[in-house]
């Protein structure tokens, strides 16, 4: 099937499921001009409609939290216990240049455009040089992207200058950064932060504040794992949340990544404050120390997004993954059966996963006016058919082979499973020349190591 008129000037179509902001609509058509949605409703008001019989428009997942320097050493966390970021994560991304930089997230954004991610929110502690090979990375494939900033070229620890830098130096980054990301549509700037592992509270604050003024997004890590929930009890004599909350961190400009070890208290800070969360529930599966209690935010009214954290970058299994860990974790031992009824983890993937990393309402949902990020999926597979209700059938039986087209911002990125504008050939020979030689850094330590080791 040819998807080139996909990036047309205006295009409508009419497939045989529109999933809309009121949820699911049958014989209906979507319009889009350039990049926006310009109208969209029933069939009979649009007679120019290209159908599209079999087929699905969905809007693009969000991947509300990832980290697109970490995409070659995926496999180097099989079987290793929690708080791999010290031994594995942070000395290979410290040490990466601006080219390796540049391959690796290139690939990480060529497994989410095939996984149905039009949006990805990194993270990492990024310098200039580095950002700059991100971006090229995200110009040339089309994503969408909110850019990560930090300070790692002044220093090799874990947070945003260690209190080892003055303020000044700090926000001279930080400006720098939204100045370079300001030069493109798709890319929006944020910063980046280890919480009060790496920074003291009144450089938190400081932070937060800026980036309040600013309107850009903290991303800050939280309450994922026992060490880091020990400290902060044993250094302030408050949880990490407590602790964010007092010195007046929390907002609706902050994203709070994991919140995985959270209490009753603490979600009642985020909810007053009105601050954001990322539910990660594959990294909890493969490499956490507990489940975020995902039905708690949704009843409470947290903003929530998902976020793959490195594991996979395939929509469909992170879908399938929300629903499963809030059944095991939350739902059976009180016979829940609805655990959210999948439109709550559907919503979570799209719409309220893009208002949650900071799009104001411009993209997530298809309605008038929002960016035209959408998915075409192939209806026809067996594990699909009948269809009797079509967001549990996403939640639990799409894959990504069924993504026919990815288009962001009214372009086509990719047909199916194949990028549009660029080798992907090409990339995948550049990347894998590189990939020895980033995780092979001396300081990478595994403590599991192969599978292989532990055959009898």
């Amino acid at each position: 099937m040819n998807f080139e008129y996909l990036s047309a000037n205006n295009v409508c179509l009419a497939p045989e499921v529109l999933l809309t902001h009121e949820g699911v609509k049958h014989d209906w058509a979507i319009k889009y001009t350039g990049a926006k949605v310009t109208g969209i409703g029933p069939v009979e008001l649009f007679p120019e409609a290209e159908k599209l019989p079999g087929r699905a428009v969905v809007p693009g997942f969000v991947d509300a939290h990832t980290h697109v320097g970490q995409i070659f050493g995926k496999a180097l966390i099989g079987g290793e216990p929690a708080q791999i970021w010290r031994r594995i994560w942070h000395p290979m991304e410290r040490d990466m240049d601006q080219e390796q930089c540049y391959l690796s997230a290139k690939w990480a954004f060529w497994e989410a455009l095939r996984g149905g991610f039009t949006k990805v929110v990194n993270y990492g502690l990024n310098s200039f040089l580095k950002n700059a090979g991100v971006h090229q990375a995200a110009l040339e494939t089309g994503i969408r992207l909110v850019s990560a900033c930090g300070l790692d070229e002044f220093s090799g620890e874990i947070g945003t200058g260690h209190g080892n830098k003055n303020w000044s130096e700090i926000e001279d980054v930080i400006l720098k950064h939204i100045e370079h990301c300001e030069k493109h549509e798709l890319i929006s700037p944020s910063v980046c932060c280890s919480s009060f592992m790496g920074n003291s509270p009144e450089t938190l604050s400081k932070l937060s504040a800026f980036c309040e003024k600013n309107k850009i997004l903290l991303q800050i890590h939280s309450n994922e794992h026992f060490p880091e929930l020990h400290d902060s009890i044993l250094a302030h004599g408050l949880r990490p949340i407590e602790l964010l909350h007092k010195h007046s961190v929390l907002g609706p400009h902050v994203l709070l990544h994991h919140v995985t070890l959270v209490s009753e208290a603490e979600i009642e800070l985020i909810v007053e404050t009105d601050t954001a969360v990322s539910y990660n529930p594959l990294a909890s599966i493969w490499k956490g120390n507990a489940v975020a209690p995902a039905l708690r935010f949704a009843q409470r009214g947290v903003r929530f997004g998902m976020g793959s954290d490195t594991t996979s970058a395939d929509g469909f299994k992170n879908l399938m993954a929300a629903e499963a860990c809030q059944r095991i974790e939350h739902g059976l031992p009180i016979a829940d059966f609805s655990c959210g009824a999948a439109w709550t983890w559907v919503e979570a993937a799209t719409g309220q996963g893009a208002e949650a990393t900071g799009s104001a309402g411009n993209h997530g949902y298809l309605k008038e006016g929002c960016a035209a990020d959408f998915l075409i999926l192939d209806m026809m597979a067996p594990e699909c058919l009948p269809s009797h209700d079509f967001e549990w059938e996403l939640v639990r039986y799409y894959n990504r082979d069924q993504v026919d087209a990815v288009v962001i911002n009214g372009q086509l990125c990719m047909a199916q499973g194949k990028p549009v504008g660029w080798d992907a050939e090409e990339l995948r020979l550049s990347g894998l020349s590189q990939a020895k030689s980033i995780t092979s850094n001396s300081e990478i330590v595994r403590l599991h190591g192969p599978s292989s080791l532990y055959r009898s």
